[in-house]
């Protein structure tokens, strides 16, 4: 044994359980009271959580925008991963242009992020219009350890109704899951075009030009399809408490519609758009009221939506501050280093979840739907060897200053928190320990996905 993890309560999917941890190369050994280990490194962990390394399902590192690029890379991004708490990530490869194929995309992307990233990676192959069609493509994409596949409702890569459908299908013949960013196109546009019309284009207005409604009717729309295709789907960023309890309604009546949600849409309201900072607030969608913060919990707790993510997308002061309209500020804030710590002090000290249920909707749920469990999401002999000491008692108050994003802000600046990621091991490698990063860029690998 190289590593005896000891004194600690072990959190798993199903229970919390006082016991030791032990570690030989990458991999889990044993989980149990009392474990011996000679000649191993002994870490004393009395009083700490032993937790699967968080999995941020949603992040856009180093993604390109129009002349922009994001304030994070493949680098600094899984270095933030790092120090909160996140042990794999998973991304995006997206066509550059009509003419690139999925392949030459997913191959472009992985390039990228092998000598960079410091945690383990996956990835979503986004879809755009035509693509849904050519099958041959999308079951390489498939073979080569992509699982999930993306799509919009709205902005220029928009797919029709009658095109996700076709993907639908096509996804449920390989074993896929198709993920879709639910806004209705023809509702944002019309709102648009009112707003710009009214000379309201302030970033006051951005919760105005994206309604609730616009989500709703998108999810409804979507879920249809799934059950018309009698294929699963995935609803990316959930915002409101409307489009929750769509996606609740389908799943009580057995359909496989899967839910996931943002920190900034459990914690914060469109009041942010008032502010002296309102274009650091802007993302797609937007923060809604304080009812939809509670529906979302609700949701939350009671298993209508399985996974939470962050949407990583940082911009720095300096890009958003270019931005003179909610149209063309850039959209998106910095979060996956904040994922863990803000989940545990405001969903499990405020009663929201239990433990378990911390770890299913940040490690063992993503794992599963997206092909990586048992590999990740689990402390369980044979697994990855991503373990998070988390320290209960630490209590951190969030700044720029003590977090590592590139972007240099934080959404969630002053937040006071109660529990905070002591330790984060990688298969086994020590990669942060109390502040200090430890990792080295290269380190993560690309964890292939298993239909």
């Amino acid at each position: 044994m190289d590593l005896l993890l000891k004194g600690g309560w072990v959190v798993t999917a199903a229970r919390v359980e006082q016991a030791d941890v032990a570690i030989k190369g990458e991999k889990i050994a044993a989980v149990g009271p009392d474990l011996a280990a000679p000649g191993a490194v002994v870490r004393d962990v009395t009083g700490k959580y032993i937790l699967p390394g968080a999995i941020d399902a949603h992040v856009h590192y180093q993604m390109p925008t129009g002349d922009l690029l994001t304030a994070d890379d493949w680098f600094t991004g899984t270095r933030l991963a790092a120090c909160g708490g996140v042990t794999t990530v998973i991304d995006y490869a997206e066509p550059a242009s009509p003419g690139e194929s999925l392949t030459e995309a997913l191959t472009k992307r992985l390039e990228e992020a092998r000598d960079q990233a410091c945690v383990d990676y996956g990835l979503h192959q986004v879809v755009m219009p035509g693509q849904e069609e050519d099958e041959a493509e999308l079951r390489a994409v498939v073979e080569k350890g992509v699982t999930s596949f993306k799509v919009f409702t709205t902005y220029a890569q928009r797919l029709s109704l009658a095109a996700i459908s076709h993907l639908l299908q096509q996804a449920r013949r390989l074993g896929a899951l198709v993920t879709v960013h639910c806004e209705d196109h023809e509702i944002i546009t019309a709102k648009r075009e009112e707003l710009i019309a009214a000379g309201q284009t302030d970033p006051a207005y951005h919760a105005a030009s994206r309604p609730a409604e616009a989500e709703v009717k998108a999810i409804r729309d979507v879920i249809a399809l799934a059950g018309e295709a009698g294929a699963p789907v995935y609803i990316v960023h959930v915002s409101t408490g409307g489009g929750a309890e769509a996606i609740a309604a389908a799943r009580s009546k057995g359909q496989q519609v899967y839910g996931e949600t943002c920190p900034h849409y459990l914690l914060l309201t469109e009041s942010q758009y008032t502010g002296p900072d309102s274009r650091l607030f802007l993302m797609c969608p937007p923060l809604r009221t304080a009812a939809d913060n509670e529906s979302l919990w609700r949701h939350l707790a009671a298993g209508a939506l399985q996974v939470v993510a962050t949407d990583h997308c940082s911009y720095s002061r300096v890009q958003k501050a270019a931005g003179t309209a909610f149209y063309n500020t850039p959209s998106g804030v910095p979060g996956t280093e904040t994922l863990l710590p803000l989940l545990y002090s405001f969903g499990v000290r405020n009663g929201w979840l239990t433990l378990p249920q911390l770890v299913r909707v940040l490690s063992t749920n993503p794992a599963r739907l997206f092909g990586l469990y048992p590999r990740k999401g689990s402390l369980r002999p044979g697994s990855d060897a991503d373990v998070v000491i988390f320290d209960p008692r630490r209590q951190v108050t969030l700044t720029a200053a003590n977090l590592h994003s590139a972007a240099g802000y934080t959404v969630f600046e002053g937040f006071h928190l109660q529990g905070y990621p002591e330790a984060t091991y990688l298969r086994g490698w020590l990669i942060y320990d109390q502040g200090c990063f430890l990792g080295q860029a290269g380190q993560g690998r690309f964890i292939p996905g298993r239909v």
